[in-house]
């Protein structure tokens, strides 16, 4: 049996918000343990942080042990996570260790293969020492738990920039909200019959700018597509009515095969 070797990232990158949350909820809590989950993208092999969210109010913290108000996290990161123009995602999650204690425990090993399940790349974990300065260690955390330690970089300009957009007044243009609105429609189309998404093959292939130039002489509609093998889905959305289509075109050698599969709305010509 071969076993796929997961890539090691070469660095953690935190931005300066990150750090200064850790650092304010480290602070607070002296000398008690706490910690948080960190937000950000695994991305060009480098973990980047840009939001570290702390336990929350109703977390519990001693000199050993901390624990997590579990709905105030997940609310929170949910909206800090929608607040970038791409998305955060859970990359993982730091806590402090008392004194110059900087090795995980039975229970730190536990929750680090929780998270480094839920992503290809694995899981970041990081801890806090106060030894007696600040000391903040990143590893790298795959699933049969062989840890990497990563150097640490704090530092807005070091993180990609797309990485760092985020929403502002012009995403709540008309036209950026109509396009949203749009996409999401031609989703909810597309989820109504099912198909793997595959590159074209076969007869459809040749025939597809054909297809094409049918479409945007559409004038009333607006359309989306979905290639899916030997089939071309395409979503059709009324741009001034409430008709909604989902059809399904296939080719054979004389020519095109097209099927309507749903029809939503009005049925006035």
């Amino acid at each position: 049996m071969t076993t796929t070797a997961i890539e090691v990232p070469v660095e953690v990158l935190f931005s300066r918000r990150a750090h200064s949350a850790i650092c304010a909820e480290t602070l607070e809590h002296h000398p008690n343990e706490t910690g948080g989950i960190l937000l950000g993208r695994y991305h060009q092999n480098r973990w980047q942080v840009l939001e570290a969210i702390d336990p929350g109010p109703a977390a519990e913290s001693t000199a050993t042990s901390f624990s997590y108000d579990q709905g105030y996290v997940n609310h929170l990161a949910a909206k800090l996570a929608r607040q970038y123009r791409q998305p955060l995602q859970l990359v993982g999650l730091w806590h402090r260790h008392p004194g110059s204690f900087d090795r995980f425990s039975a229970d730190d090993d536990s929750t680090n293969r929780r998270f480094a399940r839920q992503s290809s790349h694995g899981a970041l974990s990081c801890l806090v020492n106060l030894d007696p300065n600040f000391r903040l260690t990143a590893y790298h955390v795959p699933a049969d738990l062989r840890y990497q330690q990563l150097p640490v970089c704090i530092g807005d300009a070091l993180l990609d920039g797309e990485l760092r957009q985020q929403l502002d007044a012009s995403d709540l243009d008309p036209e950026r909200l109509g396009a949203s609105a749009l996409a999401c429609e031609l989703q909810e189309l597309f989820a109504w019959r099912q198909r793997k998404a595959l590159a074209l093959r076969g007869p459809l292939t040749a025939r597809l700018d054909g297809v094409l130039a049918q479409l945007d002489q559409l004038q009333r509609w607006r359309y989306g597509l979905r290639a899916c093998g030997a089939v071309l889905q395409v979503a059709l959305v009324e741009r001034a009515g409430p008709r909604r289509q989902l059809w399904e075109v296939q080719a054979n050698a004389t020519g095109l095969i097209t099927t309507c599969v749903l029809e939503r709305g009005t049925h006035e010509q």
